[in-house]
This record gives C-alpha cells, sequence and structure tokens, in this order.
C-alpha cells in the first residue's frame, strides 16, 4: 500500500476515532478530609470515580508507595496506574497528603491526575501515521497488546493493613527498615503487593 493512499485511510479513521484523548492532561482534584495517612483501599476509593469520568472500562494496572507504609499500613502517598482502554491513554492518578513545615504537621490532601495518549503526541509512531507509513488501525492493535501487557488488577483487594501484618511475619520490620510497596507479580506468577526492601522482596495477596 502507498503512503497516500495509507494517509486517506487514515484522514477517514481519525474522523470515526473520536473518543481517542489526543492531547496529554493534567489537572488536580480534592483528596478529602484526611490530615492524615490512609491505606491503599481508603485512596483507591478516592481515585476510581474521577478515573471512572474519564472511561468507564479503565484498566487498574499498578499500585505504589514508594515511602513504604506506616505501622498501621497507611501511605502519605499512593499512586495508581490505569489504562484507560477505550480512549487510548494512560493515566497515573497520585493521592498526596503533603507535610507542612511550618506547621509541623500534614496539610490538604490532593489527587493529581495526568493522562498520556498513546502513542504520545511527540512520538515517532504518531508521525508515521501521519506520513503514510503506517496504518491508524496499527496503533489501535498495538494499544490492545499494551493494555494486555500487564495484567489488569482486581478493584476489590485486600487492603495494605492486612498486607502489611503477611510482611511482618515474613521477617520485615517496618520500624527500622526502608522499603517501597508495589503491586506484582510472586515468583510463582500470582496477584501480589510486593514490600521491597535493598535487598529482600517480601509478598502478599493482592486479592
Amino acid at each position: 500500500m502507498s503512503e497516500s493512499l495509507r494517509r486517506i485511510y487514515n484522514s477517514i479513521d481519525r474522523v470515526f476515532d473520536v473518543w481517542a484523548i489526543k492531547q496529554e492532561l493534567r489537572y488536580s482534584r480534592d483528596g478529602g478530609e484526611s490530615r492524615s495517612p490512609i491505606t491503599a483501599l481508603q485512596a483507591f476509593q478516592l481515585a476510581q470515580p474521577i478515573i471512572r469520568e474519564l472511561d468507564r472500562q479503565s484498566q487498574l494496572k499498578m499500585i505504589v508507595s514508594q515511602q513504604g507504609l506506616t505501622a498501621n499500613g497507611t501511605s502519605a502517598h499512593w499512586e495508581f496506574f490505569f489504562n484507560l482502554f477505550r480512549r487510548r491513554a494512560e493515566t497515573v492518578c497520585e493521592w498526596v497528603l503533603p507535610w507542612n513545615d511550618a506547621t509541623d504537621d500534614y496539610g490538604q490532601a490532593n489527587i493529581e491526575v495526568i493522562v498520556t495518549p498513546f502513542p504520545r503526541v511527540n512520538s515517532s509512531l504518531r508521525t508515521a501515521v501521519s506520513e503514510g507509513k503506517l496504518l491508524h488501525r496499527q496503533i489501535i492493535d498495538m494499544w490492545r497488546q499494551e493494555c494486555k501487557r500487564r495484567p489488569t488488577l482486581p478493584t476489590q483487594f485486600r487492603d495494605t493493613g492486612a498486607a502489611l501484618a503477611d510482611f511482618v511475619r515474613q521477617g520485615l520490620d517496618p520500624a527500622q527498615t526502608e522499603f517501597s510497596l508495589y503491586t506484582g507479580q510472586s515468583p510463582q506468577g500470582k496477584l501480589c503487593w510486593i514490600a521491597q526492601t535493598r535487598n529482600v522482596a517480601y509478598y502478599s495477596p493482592f486479592a
């Protein structure tokens, strides 16, 4: 197929591709009334309605707390990674509870949302489509494959208090050891919470 013919096909496909997000979006929302760290499930319940406004077919792909967990399974910073399947975009939704040095206390929680179209605005793939070197429908197929690359997490999951109890039984001391927390797969291939220290990984079932 010639490049000129691909450009014709692409122009037609773009007319009907009304749901795809084409530009990066950044905005903030109120993060709720809590002035203390909260659990992953509590933060997710605040983030999920915002994501569903963008796409009811959104897929939860990963949850991260880079600062680990407090002794009761909470964190002041949660990151939720979604694929907006219908709208062909990746989204990071962060619940952030900032620390105020002036008052020596936590401030007002915010939810920060960053939506990135697939492919990115200035990517070589988008250029290839505009120049007729690649079909627009091939981009859609690539996106479907991207959505399958990581498993979709269930939105009903074991909260981080229960996961922390598992980690402690396995030998993690959250008061003495720095660690990050994220979702992933265990060596057996099961969805789980993972507490990662410098040298050791601890696993707890996700759902």
